[in-house]
């Protein structure tokens, strides 16, 4: 009876299986499987194929009188097909004539055929092949589990090991258990892995090194070192992959210390590294700490022939590069003569991006003038460290032209660099263009819009990566939750919340940005609730607590968590220094403040920029000018939030030319002016009575600044046309104003009417004030202008209306 006929519609066209078929007869020609290459003469064909498949079309085209076709010379040839460069069509037609010669279930032939389109990445067809050839062999299992496992398909390995286990009479064998192993480590599937390994010990107690390599490696990528080295040093044999699977565990665990240790171990038993071993010991060695060591394995390689792999030579210089010794890096660069590897050349130039962008450049423009293209990981680091949109479009440019726009790890970058330096269209563009997203796209796109203030956009492209089949995981949880921000993101903010819980059951490992979310939402009550119910407190979740006190206004809650912090033992860091400045300004104790400054100087904290901008505003507020001064001198590249705290000290203690002064410099430092520093301005104008200087500065808000005046804005014109007595330029200008003035103007002018005694003008804005919302200083700055013109019965009839005002008790810093 003849086999069943394959059910391959992806792998045989339907007029090549009717060719096949067509006639049984003894004269009839059999397809020649040449017909699948390219229309040269036949011995020109035959000179590119290797010699199994050569050997084989030639054997097949005399006929099959001149040679017998055994399964080997098929199983053969389709393994040849696998490395060699030969079409898929052709081993598709080799199949066929397998089929055709009633080979197709033969195990040797079937496992062939599994093995070489899985590695083609056509794995259902490869699947369609096993479930047509010998389910009976353990051969054709084995080849269809490593397919799986080749393809990312960790669950449907472990599946089909379960199937062949439970449900055919084949036994597993050391291939088998290396197979299901890896897809447990694939996969992290700790407990199926255990389970294997006990099958392994009933089955084979002395199962060969192949296998307990297997299960080193399954223990170590499910994160148990421990079980992991406990098998190693069970082994009787180690041969170098032994060796080499437990070094690349501690260098994943980031275990530097013990993967050296291991490694001298391994010399001194007598096992000779290779290449694998080199690269995953010196990516242990990739730290500052850690040169010394780097050097010793560098060493170890020169008396091998290590050193003439490029590889490795990547390894070094990315290693060295890492580590911060680039001139160790260059030299290694150097050694390798004329270089014409562009991974090494690539592998040297990200090295130097990350210390040197100027010379990374340069390298480029050299490398290029060779005739060489970088690499996506060159590309990719150079993005990472260009700050400069200029010098990002040419490269930009430079990756439409090498063919590297669509690769995920470029695309994810270049759509970053826009973002840091400010340009979210042509990032968001970048990201749109990108045919193919993984997480890191998703979550950098995200965090590009929530560091420049755009939360809707930054859900609405988190909402499409959940669309898209994406998990949010807790790095891209951490943007979203920063781009809920203030009180109109409190429902957000939840939402992500218990998004967070649904999916992971818990968030501890993001409790401290959910801190964060609810203090800057307001909602303070939620943020010391998780606070209180997070267990194991570190240094992160106390400083996110602090800040949202701090921020909220909860200056003696703040103090509190401080000194407990300080008690246990915490170090403090820059965002806990910076906060309790702060809270020191605003409750006027700059003693404690000079504290934490003698602290920050000692630990090397003051150069951070929120430590030193809190000095100044510390110092600004307190009326220590000096001081404050002192301090803005020494930050390098103050923003303008520092700026604003020394021009807003300068004119609240009266030295309002000195403010301008500043302003000046703030502007011929090319740092652009936000609302709050122009109020500061404004008011320094009011108090030194430069009436022409301030609306200078008024006027050019819109037109040179581009900032929009506000309600504060046109309150300080009104105070400063009123401190200087123009009280009917004031009035004009407040029914000038494009929008309505609030009772805070009207507030405004009215004082300066009681200033200069300006009766008429006074009454005129006490109906005005009638008409909103009556508050305590009102009233009492009514009653004096009506004392001061002698209008008692006014005064009296003001006190009468007082009666039903609740007024607001006075407070001292004192």
């Amino acid at each position: 009876m003849p086999p069943p006929r394959p059910r391959l519609p992806a792998l045989v066209p339907p007029a090549t299986a009717r060719s096949l078929c067509a006639s049984s007869a003894p004269a009839a020609r059999a397809h020649h499987p040449l017909d699948g290459m390219p229309r040269r003469g036949a011995v020109d064909r035959l000179a590119h194929l290797p010699f199994a498949l050569a050997d084989f079309v030639r054997a097949r085209a005399a006929g099959p009188e001149a040679s017998a076709h055994c399964r080997f010379s098929y199983g053969n040839s389709l393994a040849a097909c696998s490395t060699s460069t030969a079409p898929l069509a052709f081993a598709e037609q080799l199949y066929c004539a397998a089929w055709k010669d009633g080979l197709s279930r033969d195990a040797y032939v079937c496992s062939a055929v599994v093995d070489l389109l899985s590695k083609q990445g056509r794995l259902q067809d490869a699947l369609r092949a096993f479930e047509d050839g010998n389910r009976g062999s353990v051969v054709c299992w084995n080849a269809a589990i490593s397919g799986a496992v080749r393809n990312g398909e960790h669950a449907l390995g472990v599946k089909m090991f379960r199937d062949m286990v439970t449900g055919s009479s084949c036994e597993p064998n050391s291939f088998t258990y290396s197979g299901a192993l890896s897809a447990c480590a694939a996969g992290a599937e700790l407990g199926i892995g255990r389970a294997v390994h006990g099958m392994v010990l009933r089955r084979d107690p002395e199962y060969d090194v192949f296998v307990g390599t297997s299960i080193i490696n399954m223990y170590m990528k499910c994160g148990e070192m421990g079980a992991a080295m406990n098998e190693f040093w069970r082994m009787p044999i180690r041969n170098v992959v032994s060796w080499t699977t437990a070094i690349a565990g501690f260098v994943q665990e980031e275990d530097a210390a013990s993967a050296m240790l291991l490694l001298r171990e391994m010399v001194w038993s007598g096992v000779a590294i290779n290449k694998y071993t080199a690269t995953s010991i010196l990516l242990a060695c990739a730290q500052m700490c850690m040169i010394r060591e780097a050097n010793q394995v560098h060493g170890m390689i020169m008396k091998t022939e290590l050193y003439l792999d490029h590889v490795v030579k990547e390894a070094l210089i990315s290693t060295y590069a890492s580590a911060g010794a680039i001139h160790l890096c260059e030299k290694v660069f150097q050694e390798v003569g004329t270089v014409s590897n562009r991974s090494i050349w690539s592998a040297f130039i990200s090295g130097v991006s990350s210390h040197n962008l100027q010379r990374s450049i340069l390298l480029l423009k050299r490398m290029l003038c060779q005739g060489l293209k970088p690499n996506d990981k060159c590309y990719a680091s150079l993005f990472s460290f260009v700050d400069s949109i200029e010098i990002g479009k040419q490269l930009h440019s430079l990756v439409i032209k090498d063919g590297f726009v669509q690769a995920v790890l470029v695309g994810s970058a270049l759509s970053t660099m826009y973002s840091r330096c400010n340009d979210l269209k042509d990032s968001y563009k970048v990201f749109e263009e990108m045919q193919e997203r993984d997480q890191v796209s998703w979550t950098s796109m995200v965090a590009g819009f929530a560091t420049h203030g755009h939360s809707l956009e930054a859900f609405q492209v988190f909402r499409n990566m959940i669309v898209d089949g994406f998990t949010p995981d807790d790095v891209s949880l951490r943007p979203i939750l920063s781009a809920c921000n203030k009180p109109e993101c409190l429902l957000k903010g939840r939402e992500v919340h218990a998004h967070a819980l649904r999916v992971f059951g818990g968030t501890k490992s993001i409790n401290h940005c959910l801190v964060s979310m609810y203090s800057k939402c307001q909602d303070v009550e939620s943020a010391r609730r998780i606070f209180n119910a997070t267990q194991c407190k570190d240094q992160v979740m106390l400083s996110s607590m602090i800040s949202g006190y701090a921020i909220n206004g909860y200056s003696e809650e703040a103090i509190s968590l401080f000194q407990l912090m300080l008690t246990t033992g915490f170090q403090i860091d820059r965002f806990v220094c910076s906060s309790i400045i702060s809270i020191c300004a605003d409750m006027a104790r700059p003693f404690y403040g000079k504290l934490l400054h003698g602290y920050a100087a000692k630990v090397g904290i003051l150069s951070d920029l929120s430590v030193s901008s809190s000095l100044v505003k510390l110092y600004s507020k307190s009326g220590i000018l000096d001081d404050s001064r002192k301090v803005f001198d020494e930050i390098s590249a103050p923003d303008v939030v520092t700026w604003t705290s020394i021009i807003d000290g300068y004119a609240q203690h009266g030295s309002s030319q000195d403010a301008l002064v500043m302003f000046d410099l703030m502007i011929r430092c090319g740092v652009k002016p936000d609302p709050v520093v122009l109020v500061s301005v404004l008011s320094a104008c009011g108090r030194n009575g430069l009436v022409e200087e301030g609306l200078k500065h008024f006027n050019s808000m819109r037109t040179v600044y581009g900032v929009e005046p506000m309600l504060h804005h046109y309150c300080c014109m009104v105070d400063l046309l009123g401190r200087s007595g123009r009280l009917a330029e004031a009035k004009s200008f407040i029914e000038s104003m494009p929008v309505k003035p609030d009772l805070m103007v009207w507030s405004t002018l009215l004082a300066a009417c009681r200033v200069h005694d300006d009766a008429v003008l006074g009454r005129f804005v006490e109906n005005k004030i009638r008409e909103e919302n009556y508050d305590s200083g009102c009233f009492a700055t009514l009653s004096n202008i009506r004392a001061n013109s002698g209008d008692w019965e006014g005064v009296m009839e003001i006190r009468k209306s007082v009666k039903d005002v609740k007024k607001e008790p006075g407070w001292s810093m004192l």
